[in-house]
Order: structure tokens, then C-alpha cells, then sequence
């Protein structure tokens, strides 16, 4: 989750610049992800569900995709894909849980 972190980070730094996208990015990173653990916890079927975030001033545009998963260990939560500024984001394994 770390890593997916880093990356949408370093979306929202390129769109705003290091001090601003810094600042910016330390409060909507975790709101976001967090709302979307709400979504996903919230849906009552193991399809993908997806939800889009703007900024306020609507200089970035996130869709994160995901799904709940049923594993040996009970229900995952798996974000499957994230798209910034119309910028699919390469996730792998280790982005994935939350």
C-alpha cells in the first residue's frame, strides 16, 4: 500500500510542483484511499467496483478500481487499478492490499 502511495504522490507532485504536490498529497492521499476502503467494504458482491476524487480545484482526477476478495484468511480488500489525469498507473502485487 506504501508503494501505491509513492506513486499517486508522485502524480500529485507533477501536477503541482514539490512544495505545493507535497502538501496536497500528505492530506488527500490517505482521505481518498480511505474513502475507497469505505467503497469497498461497503459493497455487498466480489465485482469490481471503481470511485472517482478531484481536487477541488480539479487539477487531478483519480479512479481507483478494486474488489473485495475471499481468501483463506476471510475477505481482502484489493485495489486492482488506478488511473491520474487520464494516467493508467502501473501497480503490481505489493500496491494491491489493504
Amino acid at each position: 500500500m506504501e508503494e501505491l502511495r509513492r506513486l499517486l504522490l508522485h502524480e500529485i507532485v507533477g501536477v503541482y510542483g514539490p512544495l505545493q504536490g507535497q502538501s496536497i498529497g500528505a492530506i488527500i492521499i490517505p482521505a481518498f484511499i480511505g474513502d475507497f476502503k469505505k467503497v469497498l467494504d461497503k459493497a455487498d458482491t466480489y465485482d469490481e467496483v471503481f470511485e472517482e476524487y478531484m481536487t477541488e480545484d480539479r487539477k487531478v482526477h483519480l479512479i481507483l478500481e478494486g474488489r473485495r476478495k475471499l481468501g483463506a484468511k476471510g475477505v481482502r480488500l484489493e485495489i486492482t487499478g488506478a488511473v491520474v489525469n487520464d494516467n493508467r498507473l502501473h501497480l503490481t502485487e505489493e500496491h494491491c492490499f489493504m
